[in-house]
């Protein structure tokens, strides 16, 4: 899975965008390695100035239910 993001990272053209998770990544992370790295890697990206990142939130939580979003990137 991992390989598809970096994959992306090197052909999209500027102002592609990708979503590269749906859920609630800051507890999602912790307990999924697949998607921690691939949260890391659009970090590093970020970092790089390769990608902008943001979210849409797709349902809010409430304190039965996490919130849900979508986290997207856009290449620069």
């Amino acid at each position: 899975m991992l390989s598809k993001y970096e994959g992306w990272l090197q052909m999209a053209k500027s102002g592609e965008t990708v979503t590269y998770h749906e859920g609630y990544l800051a507890k999602d992370r912790f307990f999924d390695y697949p998607t921690r790295d691939i949260a890391n890697l659009f970090m590093r990206a970020y970092e790089s100035k390769i990608v902008d990142l943001y979210q849409k939130r797709l349902k809010h939580g409430n304190i039965n239910h996490d919130p849900k979003f979508q986290y997207i990137a856009k290449k620069l």
